[in-house]
């Protein structure tokens, strides 16, 4: 048996042992790391999930990383080459005193410091930090009202605008009736409806509607018409824990580019749709280049059609992307080995063509008007497969059989179609739960998982919803509503590793859900993103996932790359 001295003398050899150790950790770590440093502030001292962002000077690539408890922040060696670089925060509620960028040179041999000290933000610098969930947090408005009259504002702009307008509840009602753009708008390109384009802003245009004058009356409630706001301006938490632990990459594009989905095409680069163009572009991201193909306008001479694409499909087996050409109709077939656009006009409506599961049969979907649409992508003949029942379809996703789902944002219940068969399956979407602000249900995008199992973003419901049409009748779905309020999960994926991902146009983060654990985490993104499809990056070796996400207002596309489960 030890005696008492001996026992304190190995409990003092392990300590300092600890401590060694650790501090053999945080060297190594330092001389890996290209720049590092400690953001602190007055108010909190070391500060925990601070995104510190470092753009290469003359360079359209931007690396982000979030400092630790510790309010430690370090960029990796291998993440940052050696150059001239300008440093900026994000963190609700404190700013960069001074300037809102910081130069930085990093060499290629040694570790770069700079600490950085933030400031409280003024309530002008605070509400042009919020986000869209924050200011409905913020909103004194019942919840019901906020749903109604908000949910797809984000659509196009964010909620800051109606925020910081200064119309009464009698100008707002003007406002309203002209905030029924294209759904393909943005603020800097937006796109009249083209059944209005003849009489927009005449007489006959008509008086706003009593729907209007409630939005207005809502929007005016929530303004400053009545000077500054009367409402505290309330805020999320930073990152913490394992939410610091994630490495950002951003690459600018060209200006005028609203990247709506996201594919990794055959060549491991990343394809995107133009949200209100007609053009397809590919972001190579080894090197930044950006290269774009344009198709021409289909609509007819002298009409005010709306371009632009809300989906992009693909890539087949071929490498070919099939994009939905939204209000001009039909669909846009693009192969990157020719470098030539197709135009076709298959039965069904709104803009998806599911050529996920082509390779089993040869067959894409459609489907639209109480039907699904069996298409050969040979010859595109097609096969009509009806229902009894209705068959709404904000989105469709075929399984890896090449049966196929769909339902649609108001949808009380998901079908599924069997290629062979023809026959229809209904699966009903559970009444709750539902998470904080989600009073709708449906779907608004999904896709399928290996075993044949749908995920989708439950927007109007705050949820993330699973379909197993393995498991016994009335157990089929289950819905995981998101613990963030006002969320509005756009689209779902699942990344064969027990975790599933979401993101969404409203709250400038993307959220991951441990299955197991039933843990999510939330990571804020950057910059403003506005995010609509997601688009999985498999782990290396089956390690974590990551996540390509478009910002569709802001012509920026991010890879998040987590660096713990």
């Amino acid at each position: 048996m030890l005696e008492k001295g001996e026992v304190l003398e190995i409990m003092k050899t392990s300590f300092f042992a600890a401590i060694l150790l650790a501090l053999t950790i945080s060297e190594l770590a330092t001389a890996q790391s290209a720049l590092t440093g400690t953001v602190t502030s007055t108010e909190e001292g070391r500060m925990e999930g601070v995104l510190v962002s470092a753009k290469l000077e003359s360079s359209n690539k931007i690396v982000t990383v979030v400092s630790n408890a510790e309010g430690t922040y370090s960029f990796p060696r291998n993440r940052l080459e050696a150059g001239r670089y300008q440093l900026s925060i994000r963190a609700v509620g404190y700013v960069l005193p001074g300037a809102s960028k910081l130069p930085m040179t990093v060499t290629a041999d040694t570790t770069a410091r700079l600490d950085m000290t933030l400031r409280k933000s003024n309530i002008l610098e605070l509400a042009m930090q919020l986000t869209d969930p924050e200011w409905l947090m913020s909103y004194p408005l019942d919840d019901k009202t906020k749903f109604d009259v908000f949910r797809d504002c984000s659509r196009c702009h964010t909620l800051q605008r109606p925020s910081m307008s200064t119309y009464s509840a009698d100008q707002l009602a003007w406002v309203m009736k002209r905030m029924t753009y294209s759904a393909g708008s943005s603020p800097m390109t937006f796109q009249l409806p083209p059944e209005q384009t003849a009489k927009w802003g005449r007489a006959e245009w008509g008086e706003p509607s009593a729907t209007q004058h409630r939005q207005a009356e809502a929007v005016a409630g929530i303004n400053l018409s009545n000077g500054t706001w009367k409402y505290d301006l309330k805020t999320l938490p930073r990152p913490k824990g394992k939410e610091t632990q994630v490495v950002y990459t951003t690459w600018e594009l060209p200006v005028t580019m609203r990247p709506h989905d996201t594919r990794i095409g055959l060549d491991g680069s990343i394809w995107f749709n133009h949200f209100d163009d007609n053009a397809l572009g590919r972001l190579n991201p080894k090197t930044g280049e950006v290269k774009v193909w344009r198709w021409p306008n289909r609509a007819k001479p002298g009409s005010f059609e709306p371009t632009g694409a809300r989906t992009m499909m693909g890539p087949d087996k071929q490498g070919r992307f099939y994009i939905g050409n939204q209000a001009q109709g039909g669909v846009v077939v693009f192969d990157p080995s020719t470098e030539k656009f197709e135009f076709h006009d298959p039965p069904g409506g709104g803009e998806m063509m599911d050529v996920s599961a082509s390779g089993v049969d040869g067959y894409g979907w459609r489907s639209g008007g109480g039907a699904a649409y069996q298409i050969d992508l040979k010859t595109w003949e097609y096969k009509t497969l009806k229902s009894s029942k209705p068959t709404p379809a904000y989105d469709i996703a075929a399984d890896p059989q090449n049966n196929l789902f769909g339902a649609g944002r108001t949808s009380t219940s998901v079908w599924r179609v069997d290629a062979k068969t023809g026959e229809f399956s209904y699966y009903d979407i559970p009444d709750k739960p539902r998470g904080v602000g989600g009073l709708g249900g449906g779907m608004r995008r999904g896709i399928t998982d290996a075993k044949g199992r749908l995920w989708w973003g439950g927007f109007d419901g705050n949820f993330v919803g699973m379909l197993d049409p393995s498991l016994p009748k009335g157990k089929e779905v289950k819905l995981y509503p998101v613990p963030s309020a006002w969320f509005f999960p756009y689209d779902a994926h699942y990344d064969e590793h027990g975790y599933t991902w979401t993101g969404g146009i409203y709250s400038d983060r993307v959220a991951r859900l441990n299955l197991d654990s039933g843990e999510w985490m939330f990571y804020l993104l950057p910059f403003q993103a506005n995010i609509r499809d997601i688009n999985l990056q498999p782990g290396a070796s089956g390690g974590l996932s990551g996540l390509w996400v478009g910002h569709t207002h802001e012509a920026m596309i991010t890879l998040i790359e987590p660096l713990a489960k």
